[in-house]
């Protein structure tokens, strides 16, 4: 089942305006216990509500999650995130990753905090944008982190803005266009417009300007288009040479934003959008051979010869949070299980268990010319072990399960012992299989983080903060 997408961009054209009720039908995501190999060993399947799986064997939730994580009190790993981010984190920005003068942020940084490239890439700005909107909506509504936001979307808008839900890759500090020296990217994928939407939904939610949640919609139904052409040329896949490829980062960042947009927009048309990038991701990426998910696909969602039995490790987990964060949302406790089993199958299968730390990148089933079988643990980079601590955080406040909270204490200590020890607030952003500094491919050795990092803290912030007023009990799914 698809969306149809004429009406999808002629519905979203209209923007703040579009406010539509209506709802899906049900079941729209079938056949996950079909081919979820990994959970039917272990489970009685039933349907549950999307064709996700339901279990006759799930364990009872625990009364009270645990008092103590990582040996600290609930309160005290709380004090501990708050230190993390307002003595430390946010600090370092302010040295000079942040524009104070014309607004936005450059990422390229001396461990001083001295601007080195002076670069205003889209994902930063957009990225800096969201976490400073999130600040102000979640932790006091400081005046000093909306201001912050704001300038940055003035900045972006008016040097990066094309119109039409199209975004100028990259600018020089003064908001000249500029051919990026930092690019993570392709120039013609669609990620610097979905990061862009993060951002001024988010900020929208801070201070209800109309123009801002307009030109993120205006984003969505451009990327949405782009994406559904045969002729998209975003994502490049080695050997492969053909248009209109799949990618599940595109799905996640769908399914993510979506998520925070139905939060409070009622429209059928973003929700079935965002149903249907649910539904890629737990049945089309997913590989039922081998238990693993595809990260690239042809433009019908087919594998791609020589593809099918590898992984990327790192952008999955980040994938499964999201779609567990929204399984959340909607109370759709189906789709929690099936989402809650598979981080639990990535994490215990990628993992390095003679010098800890996630195996992040590649995963490969077959070992071939150049490769071996399993993990690739020749790198561990810290965005993705992040997302591990996101995603057994959510799992631990929900559920109290203790391969959660097993999970979240072995990660948060390598984490703390390889990564956070840079003396700046702000983690490195790879180490080698034995903990030691590394640089990145193709990724400069100056760039600092100003998402990942933050997002994690922020989000187990709030864990902790929700368990803390809950007395301990699980929270509702």
């Amino acid at each position: 089942m698809r969306i149809n997408r004429k009406h999808f961009i002629i519905r979203s054209a209209a923007g703040a305006a579009c406010l539509s009720a209506g709802s899906i039908l049900p079941g729209f995501i079938t056949g996950v216990s079909n081919s979820d190999r990994d959970i039917r060993s272990h489970n009685n399947v039933n349907q549950g509500s999307f064709g996700c799986t339901g279990s006759g064997h799930i364990k009872k939730t625990p009364e009270l999650l645990p008092d103590k994580i990582a040996g600290m009190t609930l309160e005290e790993l709380r004090d501990d995130y708050r230190n993390r981010i307002f003595n430390q984190y946010l600090p370092f920005w302010e040295k000079g990753g942040y524009d104070s003068d014309l607004g936005g942020f450059m990422c390229e940084l001396d461990d001083d905090g001295r601007v080195v490239i002076d670069e205003k890439y889209i994902w930063y700005q957009a990225r800096g944008i969201w976490v400073y909107s999130f600040l102000y909506n979640n932790f006091g509504r400081e005046g000093k982190f909306l201001d912050i936001a704001g300038k940055s979307r003035d900045f972006m808008v008016k040097n990066m803005y094309l119109g039409n839900g199209v975004w100028r890759e990259s600018v020089d500090r003064q908001g000249n266009p500029v051919k990026s020296m930092v690019s993570q990217g392709s120039s013609n994928d669609i990620y610097g417009a979905l990061f862009s939407a993060a951002g001024l939904i988010e900020l929208y939610k801070a201070n209800g300007n109309r123009d801002d949640l307009t030109i993120a919609l205006d984003s969505v139904r451009a990327s949405a288009e782009a994406y559904e052409s045969p002729d998209y040329e975003g994502i490049v896949v080695p050997g492969i040479n053909r248009k209109g490829l799949r990618t599940i980062g595109h799905s996640f960042m769908f399914v993510w934003i979506l998520g925070n947009l139905l939060s409070f927009l009622n429209d059928r048309n973003l929700k079935e959008l965002q149903d249907e990038h649910i539904n890629h991701i737990l049945n089309d990426f997913w590989n039922p051979e081998y238990g693993i998910s595809n990260e690239n696909l042809y433009h019908d969602y087919s594998r791609l010869p020589g593809y099918e039995s590898t992984m990327y490790s790192g952008h999955y987990l980040e994938t499964l949070w999201m779609v567990l964060q929204e399984a959340l949302r909607r109370h759709d406790a189906g789709l929690f299980e099936t989402v809650k089993m598979r981080i639990r199958r990535l994490i215990g299968m990628t993992w390095d268990y003679v010098f800890e730390g996630m195996g992040t990148e590649e995963y490969y089933v077959f070992s071939g010319e150049g490769k071996c079988q399993g993990p690739d643990f020749s790198i561990k980079v810290m965005w993705a072990h992040t997302e591990l601590l996101i995603a057994t955080m959510m799992i631990l406040e929900h559920t109290g399960e203790m391969w959660a909270l097993e999970w979240y204490e072995r990660g948060r200590e390598y984490c703390l012992r390889t990564m956070a020890n840079t003396g700046t607030g702000v983690w490195r952003q790879a180490v080698d299989r034995y903990g030691n500094d590394m640089k990145r491919p193709e990724i400069s050795i100056y760039r600092k983080d100003n998402f990942h990092q933050i997002r994690y803290m922020m989000m187990n912030c709030l864990s902790l903060e929700r368990m803390i007023r809950n007395r301990r009990r699980p929270g509702k799914i």
